[in-house]
């Protein structure tokens, strides 16, 4: 009898520790199984190809994702968010190439004829960079779609989009939309912070970006 119990105890300490260390199967929120690993703070969860395409050029790339009952739905949604996550991330650099080009195009409003300037020029010029930032990601296109069906028949789509250039046609295209924000006479004063300007938005996007 001795002899049993420590033998059902051995196999139990078998199956615990077979359990602990491998590879485990979770499902994720879009309703599939993904192989995962056991870290000390918990299990870690695979990323999916739209997630690590994302990753790999993030000035560039971007994905969404969305949940609906319709496939068609859930797509145009999810691509919509992955837009405009990208064009977020774009502002952002566009608000931090200008502080650091010390470039006050923020402070004209109105049409760039009349040239007015604007009381709160922070909010202004926030509310400007996210709208050049949605007119560039305009020209970004879907390279990769995750589908998943979940538990309850809604469907779970990850989508990724690209911008389709390189970093420094992009850099062109934001020093572009930045100049038409400005009058012509005082462009031509502010030519020397806008080349600084173009410097900076290069070389924030190729540190996000691996190409």
């Amino acid at each position: 009898m001795k002899e049993f119990k420590t033998l059902v105890f051995a196999i139990a300490s078998i199956c615990l520790l077979g359990a602990c260390g491998g590879s485990k199967q979770v499902t994720t929120p879009g309703g599939t199984t993904k192989g995962t690993k056991q870290a000390p703070w918990g299990t870690e969860i695979e990323l999916n190809e739209c997630q690590i395409l994302a990753e790999q050029s993030p000035a560039t790339r971007a994905y969404g994702e969305a949940t609906n009952h319709r496939l068609s739905f859930a797509k145009a949604y999810a691509e919509g968010q992955a837009r405009a996550a990208l064009a977020r991330a774009i502002s952002a650099i566009i608000k931090t190439a200008t502080n650091e080009a010390d470039l006050s195009w923020e402070k004209y409003a109105g049409t760039t004829s009349e040239g007015q300037s604007v009381i709160d020029e922070g909010s202004k010029g926030e509310g400007k960079a996210l709208q050049i930032a949605e007119e560039i990601v305009e020209n970004t296109v879907v390279i990769k779609t995750n589908q998943y069906m979940q538990p309850n028949r809604q469907y779970h789509i990850f989508v990724c989009v690209e911008y389709q250039g390189d970093v420094t046609k992009m850099a062109a295209k934001i020093v572009d939309k930045v100049k038409q924000q400005v009058p012509d006479e005082d462009r031509i004063k502010m030519e020397y912070q806008f080349q600084k300007f173009e410097e900076k938005i290069e070389k924030e996007l190729a540190k996000r970006s691996n190409k």
